[in-house]
Parts: structure tokens; sequence; C-alpha cells
């Protein structure tokens, strides 16, 4: 069943996201569609990366319909939120050219990435945000739990595809 879109641009983003996904040598045997929902799943080594094209409903080009390409990934599990992680996520991500950490809604550190999507979207940009949420994820892990503790969510991953 395919998903729902919300306007032109995202149903034009998914499109395009799946044909490359599905042509990419170096990701078309490791994503999967997450069943009626604009998002994919792509497992790239022990990183999983979220990719999700959302609506992109309050911006400055109306009445325009724009989409987003999101891609995302789980850098730590049971971390220490702490001022001194906090300081340090911001720290990082003045760093960063593309994207940003945040903590999700149950305070685990992720880190995303988003371009525009739609009818031009350039299919380089979209392969950029993918392995860059990937190389930051599996660099990140292992100095964030070394420093404040949690384990990486790449074995987190690890130990599910196991069971």
């Amino acid at each position: 069943m395919s998903p729902n879109f919300t306007n032109t641009a995202q149903q034009i983003a998914y499109r395009k996201v799946a044909d490359y996904l599905a042509t990419s040598e170096l990701l078309k045997s490791s994503f999967r569609p997450v069943e009626d929902q604009a998002s994919f799943h792509i497992l790239y080594g022990s990183t999983m990366v979220e990719v999700d094209i959302l609506p992109w409903e309050f911006h400055p080009w109306e009445p325009q319909d724009l989409a987003i390409v999101r891609a995302s990934s789980c850098v730590t599990i049971g971390s220490c939120i702490d001022f001194d992680l906090m300081q340090y996520l911001l720290g990082e991500n003045r760093r960063m050219r593309f994207g940003g950490f945040h903590l999700d809604d149950a305070g685990q550190v992720v880190f995303s990435y988003s371009i525009l999507g739609g009818e031009n979207m350039d299919l380089m940009e979209l392969q950029s945000c993918i392995l860059s949420v990937v190389t930051i994820a599996d660099t990140y892990d292992d100095i964030i739990t070394q420093r404040f503790g949690g384990k990486r969510a790449a074995d987190q991953v690890s130990s599910e595809s196991l069971r």
C-alpha cells in the first residue's frame, strides 16, 4: 500500500528517492520502504538511516507546494542527558557543514540532515545527505558513548537483527 501524500511535491520527491535507492549501487540491496508512510529504512553497514519525505507546510514561497527529504539516524541510546552532553552537541553542531544533532522524544541522540525535495531535487545531494548521516552516526557513536555513557544505536540494531 502506498503512502498518502500531502502535496504533489512530496509525491514527486518520494518517487525520486525510491528510484534513486532502487538503482544506487551503494544502497539498492539495503533499503526498504516503510508501509503506509513516505519513508524508507536503510541499513548501511551497522547504521540504520531513516529517510522521511515530508511536506514543507510553512515556507516563504507561498502558495507553492514544497517537500523536504530528511535523513536521520539514532547515534546513541541511554547517554546521560546533562549540561555537558548538551554543550558538546551544540558545539559539534556549530562545526557541522550540513545537518545537526538533536534529541528525540525518548532522549536518544540523533543526527539529521535535510534537503529540499520535489521536482528539482539533486540526486548527488540526496546521496551526500544519506551517506553523511551514515558517516556522522558511525563516527560519533563511539565518541559520545565513551564520554557520556549509553550504548551505540548500532549495537541495538545488531542485537535486534539477531532475533
